[in-house]
C-alpha cells in the first residue's frame, strides 16, 4: 500500500511538472510570436524612417533650389534700383517723388539732363517716419535704364555729393538682404585694406572680394575670414 501511495504521488507530481513545463512552453511560444511581431514592426518602422529621411533630403534639395531661384529673381527685379541715403525727411515736400529724385540727381551729379526715374519711395511707410534723433530713411529708386543707373553709381563713387539743402548724399546698389549680409561680412577686411598703401580692392557681385597687391598679384576671396587674414598680412610691420 505504501508503494502504491508513493507511486501515485510520483505520478501526480510528474503530471504537475509536465503541466508546468507545457505552460512555460506556451508562454515561450507566445513571447517568441510577440518578439517576431515586434521585429517585423521595427523593420517596418525602420523602412519608414529611411523613406522619410530620403523624402526630407529631397525636400531640402528642392527648398535650396527654390530659394536660390527666388534670390536670383529678386536680385534681377532690383537690377535697375539704387538706394539713396542722407536726404532729410520731408525734403521732397509735396512734389512727385520720382521727379524730386530726378532733379536732385541732376543737381548733385551735375548732369545735363535729369535721369529717367520710373518710381521712387522711402524704404518704409510714412507711418514709421524717422524720429528727430534718427537718421532719415533711405530712398529706393528704380531707374528706367540700367546703364544710366550704373553711370550714376560710378560718378557717385568718385565725388562727394551735397544737395542744394546741404544734405550729404550717398548712393549704393539695391541688394537683397541675403546679398547685403554677405557683402557686409567683408567689412573688417575692407577696413584693414584701406590702411594698406598701394593695395587695390573691390567687392564683386554677389559677395567676392578682389584684392590686388602693390606688385600686381590678384587674389579673390569668397570667405570673409580668409580675406581678413590676408589683409592683415598686407599691413606694414
Amino acid at each position: 500500500m505504501q508503494k502504491n501511495e508513493l507511486a501515485k504521488q510520483i505520478r501526480s507530481l510528474r503530471d504537475e511538472v509536465k503541466a508546468s513545463i507545457e505552460q512555460a512552453n506556451n508562454r515561450v511560444s507566445m513571447l517568441e510570436e510577440r518578439m517576431a511581431s515586434l521585429e517585423e514592426g521595427t523593420n517596418t518602422c525602420s523602412d519608414g524612417v529611411t523613406e522619410l529621411e530620403q523624402q526630407v533630403a529631397e525636400l531640402k534639395h528642392q527648398i535650396l533650389s527654390l530659394t536660390e531661384k527666388t534670390e536670383d529673381l529678386e536680385a534681377r527685379s532690383r537690377r535697375d534700383n539704387l538706394r539713396i541715403f542722407g536726404i532729410k525727411e520731408g525734403r521732397e515736400g509735396g512734389a512727385k517723388v520720382s521727379t524730386f529724385i530726378a532733379e536732385l540727381l541732376q543737381h548733385v551729379l551735375n548732369l545735363a539732363t535729369p535721369p529717367v526715374i520710373d518710381r521712387a519711395h522711402r524704404t518704409s511707410p510714412q507711418t514709421t517716419k524717422a524720429g528727430p534723433n534718427q537718421p532719415p530713411r533711405a530712398f529706393v529708386v528704380k531707374c528706367h535704364y540700367f546703364q544710366e543707373k550704373e553711370a550714376i553709381l560710378r560718378k557717385a563713387a568718385s565725388e562727394k555729393l551735397v544737395s542744394k539743402d546741404g544734405d550729404t548724399i550717398r548712393m549704393f546698389p539695391d541688394f537683397t538682404q541675403s546679398v547685403a549680409r554677405q557683402r557686409a561680412a567683408f567689412g573688417p577686411a575692407r577696413q584693414i585694406l584701406r590702411q594698406c598703401e598701394g593695395v587695390k580692392y573691390g567687392l564683386l557681385y554677389p559677395a567676392r572680394l578682389k584684392i590686388t597687391t602693390p606688385d600686381g598679384v590678384q587674389q579673390m576671396f569668397s570667405d570673409p575670414v580668409k580675406a581678413t587674414a590676408f589683409a592683415k598680412g598686407l599691413m606694414a610691420p
